[in-house]
């Protein structure tokens, strides 16, 4: 296959995500290159058409051991047909679940045929400590030789037809999160910027009351609270903060990244 041109579809609210997707294409080395961030609520109504010669890295954090509730809308405007992609989960050193697989059906649903994968760690998005510093220099470098390991399986292949990548994951998936949850708002050090409404991938705070926060569409990515230039933004809930002490010390082991291939 004559690769002409990688493109990066990614949801990175804390950038994390966003810096594994770079190192996969920069190890892919097409020579042109396309990157849709697809976070911002807008950028979810734009799109492109990919073509042939086009290798996709599409890369997602994992919550509560699933993808983000929105995949619908993104992969919304994206049109492929037979595009090969390198699929990437990040999660904050606890488990990722069935979060990769449930990548590979949503890219085969959207026209993408996987031929390689990795699930990453990252800083816990919650968890203060937890994954602390990652993805590193070496989980990067790890990034990028799965790229030029998929460009290498790519080189040889002149079809994609029957190829079926395995991963880690469970059919039906795990639940995941149901109940409504977003983070709270200290009014007293809360300045009206609006910084948090604007940067929401969700559109989940109130533009009217920016303290005000919908629960059932709130993702808790935390890109709020870690933006907040007056640290407004915190978890509030006394259980989940427990929790995360506690997962903060059960989980303190650095995990390593599990790449996949064809």
């Amino acid at each position: 296959m004559d690769m002409k041109r990688v493109v990066t579809l990614t949801f990175s609210p804390n950038g994390t995500t966003a810096r594994v997707a770079d190192a996969i294409a920069q190890g892919i080395g097409a020579p042109e290159r396309l990157d849709l961030d697809r976070t911002a609520f807008d950028s979810r109504w734009t799109g492109e058409t990919l073509r042939a010669g086009d290798v996709a890295v599409i890369a997602l954090p994992v919550y509560y051991g699933r993808l983000p509730k929105l995949m619908v809308e993104f992969f919304r405007y994206i049109k492929a047909e037979g595009i090969p992609a390198v699929l990437a989960v990040t999660y904050g050193n606890r488990e990722y679940e069935d979060a990769l697989l449930e990548l590979k059906n949503e890219s085969l649903e959207h026209g993408f045929i996987p031929v390689a994968a990795g699930a990453f760690v990252a800083h816990h998005c919650m968890a203060g400590k937890l994954a602390e510093g990652r993805p590193n220099g070496d989980d990067l470098d790890q990034a990028r030789e799965l790229g030029e390991k998929a460009a290498a399986l790519l080189a040889g292949l002149d079809r994609l037809e029957g190829l079926d990548l395995s991963v880690k994951g469970n059919f039906p998936y795990v639940p995941g999160s149901d109940l409504p949850v977003g983070p709270a708002t200290d009014r007293s050090k809360c300045t009206n910027c609006g910084l948090c409404q604007r940067n929401c991938p969700v559109q989940a705070i109130n533009p009217l009351d920016f303290a005000e926060v919908d629960g059932w569409r709130c993702l808790f990515c935390t890109r709020c609270i870690h933006s907040c230039p007056a640290g407004a933004k915190f978890i509030s809930m006394p259980a989940m903060r427990e929790k995360l002490v506690i997962l903060d010390n059960m989980m303190a082991a650095p995990k390593a990244n599990e790449l996949f291939l064809i």
